[in-house]
């Protein structure tokens, strides 16, 4: 789904108000305001928000480790979620780290979060390992997803298509 009015750029440290907000609702273990503070002034650090007008609708971010990236986070605003908005945040974090000489994405999802799931699988991403007792609220297992190689042809492929579904325009 397309949203013209969607706007994604990277996160400043005025837009932490309104992720802290989406934070707490979306994620048991919640990031305190601090920790995205210091992840803002990491040169290898890439973290995107999404707005909606004057509205923040989702944010993500990664962290780039030698050419692989790891995806940190990546949220919606509950009432704004499978409108697409997560996966206009994937395709743009993707698109910026490979910028930044990332070849390869990584993340940690819990096992039972199957929109993510769904959502990471359709941008390429497999199931390669699972983490047990990894989330410390509950105890629950976190599978280690991957990437192949975003700079081979074919990855590119799916990232056109992804971004004729998902839009590429309104980048800030």
């Amino acid at each position: 789904m397309s949203h013209p009015t969607l706007i994604v750029r990277r996160m400043r440290p005025e837009d932490l108000d309104e992720v802290m907000e989406i934070e707490r609702r979306s994620f048991s273990s919640p990031w305190t305001r601090d920790m995205y503070r210091r992840e803002l002034e990491r040169p290898e650090g890439c973290y995107l928000v999404a707005r909606c007008g004057e509205e923040l609708a989702g944010y993500a971010g990664a962290l780039l480790i030698f050419d692989e990236a790891h995806v940190m986070t990546l949220a919606v605003r509950e009432d704004l979620r499978r409108r697409g908005i997560g996966a206009r945040l994937l395709l743009e974090l993707i698109r910026n780290v490979e910028s930044m000489g990332a070849r390869f994405l990584t993340l940690e999802v819990r096992k039972s979060n199957l929109p993510a799931i769904e959502l990471y699988t359709r941008f390429g991403f497999q199931v390669m390992g699972e983490r047990k007792h990894y989330y410390l609220d509950n105890l629950e297992n976190a599978l280690i997803m991957w990437t192949e190689n975003i700079t081979d042809p074919a990855y590119r492929i799916r990232l056109e298509e992804l971004l004729s579904r998902y839009g590429g325009g309104g980048r800030g």
